[in-house]
């Protein structure tokens, strides 16, 4: 894990316990899109296990990864033309 995403990790776990559970994703995304502004993030998605809900789903919309890389809807074609 790059020393960036360790204290991220170690940050989010001071913080998080801090903010209301329906507040945690929004500001978890402000903290990764302050990390991102001024760190490297590029190892993020092979750490992203080692998150809790609420950051793996900031992460998740931030980065654009996809948690379940087996859902069937991604093999429907939704292409009409």
């Amino acid at each position: 894990m790059s020393p960036e995403v360790a204290l991220l990790d170690e940050l989010w776990d001071i913080v998080k316990v801090h903010i209301p559970k329906k507040d945690r994703v929004e500001f978890a995304e402000t903290i990764l899109r302050t990390f991102e502004d001024h760190l490297s993030l590029d190892d993020i998605e092979e750490h992203l296990q080692s998150f809790d809900s609420a950051m793996k789903a900031a992460i998740k919309s931030h980065f654009d990864y996809l948690l379940d890389t087996d859902d069937k809807d991604d093999d429907y074609n939704t292409d009409w033309d």
